[in-house]
């Protein structure tokens, strides 16, 4: 084994990483995701800037909260939600850096025809 590759993950440690990316595979989780980068907003907040209805972004708001993805703060009847994980941050900003490589080189590909 090379010096740079870690031991392989057990069957367990594999699934619970794939829960966790699965989180990341919903265009409405998404969306929340990219609102609250900007900062704590309220259900309705989120309902008003990412569109659908208050009972789909709140399953969504939930899904991320099980992750532990986001945190949520009640406050009498309302309820705030965050990111509670910086990671976050560094997953978003690695997709999106690969899929504007991926349009580059796409790009690149249709002039050099």
């Amino acid at each position: 084994m090379s010096k740079n590759r870690k031991q392989k993950l057990d069957r367990p440690a594999l699934e619970r990483i794939a829960r966790l990316f699965s989180a990341f595979s919903d265009a409405t989780r998404l969306a929340v995701i990219q609102e609250l980068m900007s900062g704590p907003q309220t259900v309705s907040e989120l309902v008003a800037s990412v569109g659908g209805s208050q009972g789909n972004v709140s399953r969504q708001l939930q899904l991320l909260h099980d992750a532990a993805l986001l945190d949520r703060k009640k406050e009498g009847n309302q309820v705030t939600y965050s990111i509670a994980d910086d990671m976050v941050f560094s997953i978003c900003e690695l997709v999106c850096n690969k899929l504007n490589r991926d349009a580059q080189e796409k790009q690149e590909f249709a002039f050099q025809i």
